[in-house]
């Protein structure tokens, strides 16, 4: 967690040094609550405080405290986040008002302390706002509830409130997708090869909260591959594929994606091949690429497991932003593209 720290030879507190960690994509959920009096509870339901819209201060304030978590917890590291979100909801029938926080990175350390942080202002903000009002209020439970990504794995608290909190969220990134893994191999269909690759891609899926309700492998011809794709986009919201995206004339699998796309979507398949040029010289010979069909976002990625895995983390912080647009379950994320 990024708040650890090392000590000189001194003795003296020092920063991690990060400086050998590849970025990768960082989430995390915080969690924390005000418990309010009446008198107080009737003032937020109402927006009759004295300083204005309570709920909508506080939630800004979240925001804001989350971008300089560095400047406000010694021993954090800069990051550069790719989205905060906070949710102050007013609980009227229990007296109180849950807060949680959203942070997203593509870094080299992970955002659990940006999130906790956001909620831990964001409740001071509403202490601040009521506190002419009553000042018996307590905030209370400032919790991590999940993460993911970074060397220490994903986690997830084991407690059945935050789960139901978790499930219940209604912001893209926390929400669950339908997910297919396909991998195009003449060999793997024979079983004369193994596929390490498919399931390094569906393992890398659950760390977007991607249900994979799909897996197959077949040869690599164009028809299977297109026809395939053509079934799951039906009842799916994302395919990987992997392999078949060389030059080799048996390899199909960008030709098949085409045959069944509505649209292409360019930005996918130039990422992949930035992030592979920085491991091989050969990567402009690849053809991944993604396409839409319907509501489902296809991509095809390498055929290795080394190679899959590196192009799925170059894509992996836009890949459910990309989801939710494509579905329309996030409209103020839609507008932003």
């Amino acid at each position: 967690m990024r708040g650890s720290s090392h000590l000189d030879e001194a003795g003296r507190p020092m920063m991690v040094d990060v400086s050998g960690k590849g970025a990768t994509s960082r989430e995390a959920l915080a969690e924390g609550f005000v418990t309010l009096t009446d008198a107080v509870v009737r003032a937020v339901e109402g927006r009759s405080a004295a300083k204005g819209d309570v709920l909508k201060v506080a939630e800004l304030a979240g925001i804001m405290a989350a971008k300089r978590t560095p400047e406000l917890i010694p021993l954090c590291h800069t990051v550069r986040l790719d989205s905060v979100r906070v949710e102050c909801v007013l609980d009227a029938e229990n007296k109180r008002v849950r807060i949680r926080a959203f942070a997203k990175a593509a870094d080299v350390t992970g955002v659990e302390m940006e999130a906790l942080t956001g909620v831990s202002v964001a409740a001071l903000t509403i202490y601040d706002m009521c506190k002419g009002i009553d000042k018996g209020m307590s905030i209370e439970k400032i919790r991590l509830l999940r993460k993911s990504g970074g060397k220490s794995g994903d986690y997830a608290l084991p407690d059945a409130e935050s789960a139901a909190v978790t499930e219940t969220t209604t912001t893209t990134e926390e929400r669950g997708i339908r997910a297919a893994v396909l991998t195009v191999s003449d060999k793997g269909s024979k079983g004369e090869r193994e596929d390490t690759a498919g399931p390094a891609l569906r393992e890398l899926l659950g760390s977007i909260d991607a249900e994979v309700v799909h897996s197959a492998i077949v040869p690599d011809e164009r028809a299977a591959v297109a026809e395939t794709l053509e079934a799951w986009a039906r009842d799916t919201r994302l395919i990987l594929t992997t392999g078949g995206t060389g030059l080799s004339l048996r390899d199909v699998t960008p030709d098949a994606l085409l045959e069944v796309a509505d649209r292409v979507v360019p930005g996918f398949g130039e990422l992949m091949r930035a992030e592979s040029l920085k491991h091989t010289p050969n990567a402009p010979l690849s053809r991944c690429l993604a396409v839409t069909r319907g509501r489902c976002l296809i991509v095809a990625l390498p055929g290795s497991e080394r190679g899959a895995r590196q192009c799925f983390e170059a894509i992996r912080p836009a890949l459910r932003h990309a989801v939710g647009v494509l579905n329309g379950w996030d409209t103020e994320c839609a507008r932003g593209v």
